[in-house]
Order: C-alpha cells, then structure tokens, then sequence
C-alpha cells in the first residue's frame, strides 16, 4: 500500500497501486460527504455495522496531524468506497458513487484487449513522451537565448547608464580597455550616421560654454542616445550591418 498513485482527482482522489487496483482515503470521501458525525465515530460505526473486513476492504496507517498529533488514517478500496458513499443514502453520496463508476469505466477502456493493441499504446506513450522532451528542449532554447539577450543587452538604469555598461562589457568581450572600446564604438556610430562625434562634442560645448562634455552626455543631450544603444547593441553581437 505504500506505492499508491492518484489517477483522478475530479470529486476527490483516487488511488492506484502498481497492479491497477484503486482505492479511496476514508478521511477524504468523509470530508466530501459532509458528515456530521466525527470522523472516528463515523468511520469505527460504518466498519462495524456493514462487516467491512481490516486488510481486505481496507487498511489502516498513522499520519501526522497539523499539531503533531497522529490520525488513524483507513484506505479502502473502491468498492468498499462505493458502499461508504450510497450508505449516507442523500444526493452527494449518490454522486460520488457514478463518479467512481465513471472512473472505473475509464480505467477499463484504457486497458488494451490484446499484444498488438498494448504494444500501439506503448508506442503512443513514447511519441507523447518525445513530444514533451522536443517541447522542453525549445522551451530551454527560448529561454537561453533571453537569457543571452539580456546579458548582451544590459537593461538596469537610464539609457546613459546603459550605454556605459553596454561599451564596458564589449570591453570585456573584446580583451581592450575602455578608452580604446568608446573609440571603437565613435568610429562605427560615425561611418553609420555620417557624422563626427569628437567634432559635434566639441562643437557643443564651445557653443553652450562647457568646460567638460562626456560622449554620453552629448548624446543624452541631443536625444541620440536610442541610436548609440543600437550602435553598441550590434558591437555587441558582432554584426555588419546596422539598421
């Protein structure tokens, strides 16, 4: 009884051991029943004046109550479960027995009638099981790849901070040094945007009376700064052509 498996759980769960036989928690079809009576009361009372047998409609077992305490726990099985339910003789006892009828009925049109049809449902487990391991491998690509994205593409802070960090990991990825990583990045943004950027800041800051003008800051400055993320996006993925 210590291999049991739930194999429906739609009034409440039905157990299963490794050769196909199904069973029903007595504390559980007790609770669904909505029984008045305590559980112990009830279930010693039921036991008693309908000759359920121990270790043949049902076996017992100790669990652990949510104060430390242990509760008596009987599992019996889904026959005995159908007599439980019809005995309390009102509509939600009388449901829970069609629903483990239904249940039933299920588990017999799953069992296959001969070799061929056994080993055709074997073969359908194996497809459905390759099918999950293809979707969780796309699923672990999909989410690598963000992962990749988000670890090229730095996106904590404003885009100023962003940029800086951007340039630093192309630094990092390169084996330069920063100076010579911002030089890379003004060469590209200027063969892209025809431009000069050494040009443009010092031209800004003659102009607003500057004393000092990161390229950064000009950018933010002159609303250009989307442009230099993409610029230094495409650094960092090392491809030719920008958009």
């Amino acid at each position: 009884m210590d291999q049991l498996k739930v194999v429906a759980n739609e009034m409440l769960p039905i157990y299963q051991n490794e050769v196909g036989e199904k069973f029903v928690n007595a504390r559980e079809l007790y609770e669904q029943l909505l029984v008045s009576t305590p559980f112990p009361k009830w279930i010693e009372g039921r036991i008693e004046g309908y000759s359920f047998t121990d270790n043949e409609d049902f076996w017992t077992y100790f669990s652990v109550s949510t104060d430390g305490r242990p509760l008596k726990e009987y599992i019996f099985t889904l026959d005995a479960g159908k007599e439980l339910a019809m005995i309390e003789n009102n509509e939600i006892g009388k449901a829970i027995r069609k629903y483990f009828i239904e249940v039933e009925k299920r588990s017999y049109q799953q069992q296959p009638n001969s070799p061929l049809q056994a080993l055709q449902i074997a073969i359908n487990q194996m497809v459905l099981q390759e099918q999950k391991i293809i979707q969780l491998e796309q699923q672990v690509t999909i989410v690598q790849h963000r992962i990749n994205s988000l670890d090229t593409i730095d996106t904590d802070g404003d885009l100023q901070q962003r940029l800086n960090k951007m340039i630093q990991r192309f630094a990092w990825s390169e084996g330069i040094n920063f100076n010579k990583a911002w030089k890379m990045f003004r060469s590209t943004f200027n063969k892209v945007y025809r431009t000069n950027l050494k040009t443009k800041v010092n031209n800004y800051k003659e102009k607003h009376g500057l004393k000092q003008l990161t390229v950064p800051r000009y950018l933010a400055l002159t609303n250009q700064l989307e442009d230099a993320v993409r610029v230094a996006d495409k650094l960092l993925n090392k491809e030719n052509e920008i958009a």
